[in-house]
């Protein structure tokens, strides 16, 4: 009898580093997956990345729709509450053997909760990870409570999620899953990225993802106004994601979108896709930003990273990031650095398959979910 496999996913990020894992589970004639879709996915402003995940051809069973409001506090409760709501009546008709989640979301804490009420496991992926910074850095260890499974990035979080739950059964290192999204790369040209994004490339090209730190009283966005005062000082060309949908993003949204009308060598693009995303990291010479994808996937491809404020404060780096504080002194003293700089390490991907090839964190998770009852 085939395993009934649910996976849940509300955001861009989170999708990307499942991507191969939920594609995985959909070939495989021992799985029956049950994908269900909500929150950013369906929001325009989010860059509607429900059509990344209908290009895949992967079939998505739950559409689930919420309202997105990030004007106050109140509104990622509001939303935590709706997600509870519409979940519980997906996993009540699907009645599945296990629930898939990734990290610290409150969509995720939202879909864990209603889970757990209901007595279906949870598979959690990259818990034990640290974000002193925001609310998300105790969702996520609220999650790793709530969970039977556990999937961990590094061995420092697996210590952490044993620490947490009080044992060590069922707690696996396997890595970050980016890993799978790294095997499968198609690398594309700078020309290529041009024609396919509308961006173009200067003599210095900066990519900023900037999300609210929730646990800060201006939410971060003091740095993100000293970033933007910073780089008018420098001949660069710009391009932008969407922050997430955190208390705040408005605010940085809003931003974002006067500073791109006022440049001509600024572009705003709310969602890459995964393997943009990746490509977006190793052709351009430095990630800003506060982004996970700034301590995880960019340090992983050498990548120049500068990560500012204290959202990612804790959190273990796989590799070198400029860390530096929100203040407009702080910001441009690293920034000056990086401009100076003219040390640039070239990512070899046939380097990168050879260490990676036989390390594929969801080919894990499946000899895994092969093997419990």
């Amino acid at each position: 009898m085939k395993k009934k496999i649910a996976v849940f996913t509300g955001t861009r990020a989170e999708y990307g580093l499942m991507k191969t894992l939920i594609r995985n589970l959909h070939e495989s004639s021992l799985f029956e997956l049950f994908l269900i879709v909500s929150s950013t996915h369906l929001s325009t402003r989010f860059g509607t990345t429900i059509e990344e995940i209908k290009k895949d051809n992967i079939p998505i069973n739950y559409l689930l729709e919420v309202e997105i409001n990030t004007n106050k506090k109140i509104d990622m409760a509001l939303q935590t509450s709706e997600i509870i709501k519409v979940i519980s009546g997906a996993l009540e008709e699907i009645k599945p053997d296990y629930l898939v989640l990734l990290g610290d979301r409150f969509e995720s804490f939202g879909a864990a909760a209603a889970a757990h009420i209901l007595g279906i496991k949870i598979i959690h992926l990259h818990g034990g990870e640290t974000t002193l910074g925001a609310i998300d850095n105790k969702l996520r260890h609220s999650i790793t409570q709530l969970s039977s499974f556990h999937f961990t990035s590094a061995l420092i979080h697996k210590k952490k999620v044993i620490e947490i739950t009080g044992s060590k059964e069922n707690v696996f290192n396997i890595g970050p899953l980016v890993l799978d999204g790294l095997l499968n790369l198609k690398l594309i040209s700078k020309k290529d990225f041009e024609d396919r994004t509308g961006f173009n490339f200067g003599e210095k090209n900066l990519l900023i993802t900037y999300h609210p730190e929730t646990n800060s009283k201006d939410l971060g966005i003091s740095g993100f106004e000293n970033l933007l005062e910073i780089l008018k000082k420098y001949n660069c060309n710009i391009l932008f994601t969407s922050p997430n949908a955190d208390t705040g993003s408005d605010k940085i949204h809003a931003r974002i979108i006067e500073y791109v009308g006022r440049k001509n060598n600024c572009l705003y693009i709310p969602s890459l896709g995964q393997e943009l995303y990746l490509n977006t990291l190793l052709l351009f010479d430095c990630i800003i930003g506060n982004s996970s994808s700034g301590i995880i996937e960019a340090p992983l491809l050498k990548r120049q990273v500068i990560n500012i404020g204290n959202r990612q404060q804790g959190r273990y780096k796989f590799g070198k990031v400029l860390d530096t504080k929100n203040d407009y002194k702080s910001i441009s003293t690293i920034v000056d650095r990086m401009f100076k700089s003219q040390s640039k390490i070239i990512f070899d991907l046939n380097e990168f398959h050879k260490e990676y090839l036989n390390k594929s964190p969801s080919k894990k998770i499946i000899d895994f979910l092969l093997r419990i009852g």
